[in-house]
């Protein structure tokens, strides 16, 4: 039995033995393999690129800012008084011009408070002339030793309490006339009427806004731009309006304003762009798109966008060498747009540079030129 025992655990063993050997010959190999694939790479396997010379070319910036068209203009209409609307005139959507009637105010209560304060001023002025009477009668008898100065100091004084009340009466009227005179409340100047607010029958309070007006007939797109980018605009400058909503659709602008001062702590500004809408084909709220062009830089040396490879957040390209190597060379670079990008420091005319096939490659790789096409395989 005891036999039997010590040839099991001598079998277990035995194959224990074979899986450790069997899992350390694969681990040795595939680290050989490993090392074997470096060393192929550093000792410059061929990769197939396409290369192409630095050229120059003139660049047109462009910078493109996001944008909400807004109205030229917009004022909230609202009463002068506390009143219930009678009646509206208008409806959204409606084309006022300056002066039209918007609504009409039941103006009955205050028409009775405006007859009530003519019945004031009238009296005020009846005690005006009683008080007068009174001052002039109270003053001849002064002259006579009649009365002592005393009595004619308070009739005089009677006398201009009384003209203080008359101007008092006159203001209340003149109060009462204009708030009568807003019954009817007009357009302060042509636009569309793009919200109301409140229907007919509805109680209003002095302020509370009626209708809301806007002048569409004008937009402006309002573009926030950095410190660095409002050097490079200019009032008058004509610019380029893409809508998507419109299918992308161009319409032509003018810069009209930029900020005199900065907005902390971004340190941004704003530029207004006026944009003509006689046909009314744009509409307030829409998103737009504002590209602005910029001076052109003459001859700048380039390179396809597609050239460029990441490394360390850096921009490089690979510049090919006399001896079939390649250099990755970091690059200042300007404008970058339109597949270009322009180069301001890192290449010299006349540098080659892999233009495909970047990706298989690092720092000294050794390359040779393929056919069209098969660099990207």
């Amino acid at each position: 039995m005891a036999s039997k025992q010590k040839k099991a655990i001598i079998l277990v063993s035995v194959i224990v033995l074979v899986l450790v050997g069997v899992v350390g010959y694969r681990i040795y190999s595939n680290l050989q393999s490993g090392k074997e694939r470096a060393g192929r790479v550093s000792q410059g396997q061929v990769v197939a690129v396409e290369v192409a010379t630095v050229t120059r070319r003139d660049v047109t910036p462009r910078l493109i800012f996001s944008s909400s068209l807004e109205p030229v203009w917009s004022a909230e209409i609202s009463s002068k008084v506390d009143a219930r609307v009678d009646h509206l005139t208008v409806d959204e959507g409606d084309t006022v011009s300056a002066g039209m009637t918007i609504a009409v105010l039941d103006m009955g209560e205050l028409a009775a408070q405006v007859i009530q304060a003519e019945g004031n001023l009238f009296q005020a002025k009846a005690n005006l002339e009683q008080a007068e009477l009174d001052y002039r009668r109270m003053e001849s008898l002064a002259k006579q030793g009649a009365i002592s100065a005393q009595t004619l100091d308070s009739a005089r004084t009677k006398r201009d309490l009384a003209q203080g009340q008359v101007r008092a009466a006159e203001g209340a009227l003149a109060l009462y006339d204009n708030k009568l005179t807003g019954a009817t409340i007009v357009s302060p100047r042509s636009g569309v009427v793009v919200k109301r607010h409140l229907q007919a029958g509805f109680y209003t309070k002095a302020g509370a806004p009626i209708v809301t007006l806007a002048d569409i007939n004008t937009l402006l797109a309002k573009a926030t731009v950095g410190e660095a980018e409002i050097a490079q605009l200019a009032m008058g400058a004509s610019v380029k309006i893409r809508i998507d909503a419109l299918g992308n659709k161009e319409f032509t602008g003018t810069v009209t304003r930029l900020s005199p001062m900065a907005t902390m702590p971004s340190r941004t500004f704003t530029a207004e762009i006026t944009i003509p809408n006689e046909q009314n084909i744009l509409k307030a709220g829409m998103f737009a798109k504002v590209e602005i062009p910029v001076p052109v830089h003459p001859q700048a040396l380039v390179v396809p966008e597609t050239a460029l490879v990441m490394k360390e957040d850096v921009k490089t390209v690979y510049v090919l060498a006399d001896d079939n190597r390649v250099q990755q060379r970091p690059l200042k670079l300007g404008y970058v747009g339109d597949g270009w990008a322009e180069v301001l420091d890192g290449l010299k005319d006349g540098d080659q540079i892999v233009v495909a096939g970047q990706n298989k490659l690092r720092d000294g790789s050794v390359v040779r030129l393929g056919a069209p096409g098969e660099a990207t395989k």
